[in-house]
């Protein structure tokens, strides 16, 4: 009996498991500008499935790497933190506004950064 039951409760955790990686699966991967953006901007996001954020800043040829974690602080709202590179030590809070399969836009308090998928 408890056999028969087996195959039902992994379909459960798998349902669970993923029910609440829905923002962040559709978020892994490399983002790249897609409108300007108020002082420096990195080019393009790459969010890796551990939580890692690499973001380049490039100007004039020459690239600055900064490198942080990022995670949800509820279904709409992103925190990423700069802990190596370029802007080590900033925090940036970001509503996500829209999140489709090749589009996302993040709000702040005084913009909106509107990025497109570059790659998975």
């Amino acid at each position: 009996m408890k056999y028969r039951l087996l195959p039902l409760l992994i379909v459960l955790l798998l349902l669970l498991a993923a029910s609440c990686s829905g923002p962040e699966r559709m978020l892994i991967g490399k983002w790249s500008l897609a409108g300007r953006m108020i002082g420096g901007a990195p080019s393009s996001f790459w969010f890796k499935r551990n939580g890692v954020v690499l973001a380049p800043w490039e100007k004039r040829s020459y690239a600055m790497l900064s490198e942080g974690t990022y995670e949800f602080t509820d279904d709409t709202h992103i925190r990423i933190v700069i802990d190596q590179g370029h802007y080590k030590g900033n925090v940036y809070q970001f509503q996500i506004i829209k999140l489709t399969e090749n589009e996302l836009v993040l709000g702040s308090d005084f913009e909106e950064i509107r990025l497109k998928r570059v790659s998975d």
